[in-house]
């Protein structure tokens, strides 16, 4: 019998818009770098030419941590203040442009529906917790969500230090929980529960299909688990 279910945020909640592109655009902007060094630093976290992001790519699947990381090679200053200015420049920046913020599906209709079945609602993410709370909030879903599992809180994902931490909390096992997401680094992080790849993110289906049987357009897939 399935108990929970922890949603991915990113291309599986909500779409994966220009906004995160367009953030580092002009955060990058602000820092008078070459043509040059943009475009090799926007090859590593993985965007494209056409400014579409690549599947599995650091931008895609990684954290806030590991864009400073990246970013340190050619920018001045230490990791950590990187880290600090690149977080607070995000959260601002996704206050500023709330507008692309958008669902993938009837999100608040999906959410009610497993709550009047008694499901608890988890949301893990590469993001920090300040910008995945804000934009729940925006969309009037925070109230739904009962655990948030974020990049500056647990240890990133695929490691199960979060997964761990909401089955301890709710003393659930395994096969009682469905993990949804759209990356390879979401159904590593799925491990042994219930995973469901969903095509309306950055991931393919030949390349969930490495990891799960159970595909759907998007997150309404679940209910075809739990009926």
């Amino acid at each position: 019998m399935i108990k929970a279910i922890l949603f991915d945020k990113d291309g599986t909640l909500l779409k994966f818009s220009d906004i995160w592109v367009d953030s580092i655009v002009k955060f990058l902007n602000e820092k008078n770098l070459s043509e040059d060094k943009k475009k090799k630093l926007f090859k590593k976290i993985g965007v494209k030419e056409n400014n579409e992001v690549e599947e599995n790519s650091i931008l895609s699947s990684e954290t806030v941590k590991d864009l400073a990381l990246i970013f340190s090679e050619f920018l001045d200053g230490e990791i950590d203040e990187i880290y600090r200015e690149i977080d607070d420049f995000l959260l601002e920046f996704l206050k500023e442009n709330k507008e692309e913020i958008v669902e993938t599906c009837d999100l608040k209709n999906l959410f009610s529906d497993l709550k009047s079945r008694g499901i608890i609602i988890g949301l893990f993410t590469s993001d920090n917790f300040r910008n995945a709370k804000f934009s729940m909030e925006y969309l009037k879903l925070n109230d739904f969500i009962d655990f948030y599992a974020a990049a500056d809180l647990y240890e990133k994902k695929p490691s199960t230090e979060s997964l761990e931490i909401f089955k301890e909390k709710y003393s659930l096992r395994d096969e009682e929980i469905i993990i949804v997401g759209d990356s390879k680094v979401d159904m590593i992080f799925g491990k042994d529960t219930i995973k469901l790849g969903v095509l309306c993110g950055t991931g393919s289906r030949e390349m969930l299909l490495k990891y799960t049987e159970n595909i759907a357009e998007d997150p309404r897939g679940v209910l075809k688990l739990i009926s």
